[in-house]
């Protein structure tokens, strides 16, 4: 009788072991959990567009897909940060009172705001549905400023929770917006117009400078003004109550922004261009070993150097170039 029992039960066995692994394979469905992968700090694809600080210590760069990155000179206290949305971030201002303003496509502005407040708050200004790109944002007598294509300009006095429209009723993309010692606003535009506002912007007027488009203008202490645009296009005023004028270009390459560091005058652009001037007038080329031949869009210049935006970011100090974020040994 037991040899028969264990018989039937060998003959049984290999199909019982095939209907098992038929069940399992229909309905169970194992699942794995994935170990999350750390996320890089610096990607190769990422393209950082603006650069802003508010004590010269802390930066803050923007860029495509929604990217931020925050970092010190340090290699320690850098931060990827990622927007809700994924679009291109094309400017940046920090208030002084440490909240960040990053403003791109379509109208969008992501906030940051002081007080230890980790989280990005978005919303989306009235720009056109045809260009809406927001190009600039600064921090500028007392007051938030962005402005963008269609000749946008808008200005928020409560940190960026309420924005009035002041804007240029034209079509016309503008590119940087600036004050001088007198507090006068500055903005630079397409098709060679610098514009300029006495009374906080209220009201605009327009000069034109041939055709090229204008990119950046700043300004020093004493009121010495440079602009710089494409095709290395630049002007000059040497003090406020002198007229701009047109500078023999330096370069043939566009010029995206300009800045004074208290000693010097720089400008960079496309194909890696720099340009080095003591007086805003008399410029030179520089070559930074390292800096390598992308574009660079944006500078900030601080005592300990001028940190640069682009296809690189990092600081020049002289003619020394220290590619970021600075590794760890």
């Amino acid at each position: 009788m037991v040899g028969k029992v264990l018989g039937f039960a060998a003959q049984v066995a290999p199909w019982a072991v095939v209907a098992s692994l038929g069940y399992a394979a229909a309905f169970i469905h194992p699942t794995v959990e994935p170990l999350p992968l750390p996320q890089p700090l610096a990607e190769p694809r990422d393209i950082f567009y603006d650069v802003a600080s508010h004590n010269g210590e802390r930066f803050w760069f923007v860029g495509n897909a929604g990217t931020v990155l925050e970092g010190t000179r340090e290699p320690q206290g850098w931060e990827r940060h990622s927007m809700p949305e994924p679009v291109n971030l094309q400017g940046v201002a920090v208030t002084d009172e440490d909240t960040v303003v990053a403003v791109g496509n379509e109208g969008a502005v992501f906030i940051r705001r002081a007080g230890g407040e980790e989280e990005w708050t978005s919303q989306r200004l009235p720009v056109s549905e045809r260009a809406g790109k927001m190009v600039d944002a600064a921090w500028l007598n007392g007051a938030l400023w962005v402005i963008g294509e269609m000749g946008a300009v808008f200005r928020s006095v409560d940190g960026g929770r309420n924005w009035q429209p002041l804007g240029l009723d034209e079509d016309i993309g503008l590119n940087d917006i600036e004050t001088d010692a007198d507090g006068t606003l500055w903005v630079t535009a397409e098709f060679g117009e610098l514009i300029h506002s006495d009374d906080n912007g209220q009201s605009w007027e327009t000069q034109t400078f041939g055709s090229e488009s204008l990119r950046s203008v700043a300004f020093s202490g004493n009121g010495t003004g440079v602009v710089v645009g494409n095709n290395g296009a630049m002007l000059h005023r040497p003090d406020p109550g002198s007229d701009w004028r047109s500078l023999e270009p330096v370069t043939s390459e566009h010029l995206y922004d300009v800045g004074f560091d208290g000693e010097r005058w720089l400008a960079v652009g496309n194909a890696g261009a720099v340009i080095a001037s003591g007086n805003g007038e008399d410029w030179e080329k520089l070559r930074p070993e390292g800096f390598g031949s992308g574009y660079h869009t944006r500078l900030h210049t601080t005592e300990r150097g001028t940190v640069i935006a682009g296809q690189t970011i990092g600081l020049l100090r002289a003619s020394n170039w220290n590619t970021w974020p600075v590794e760890e040994n």
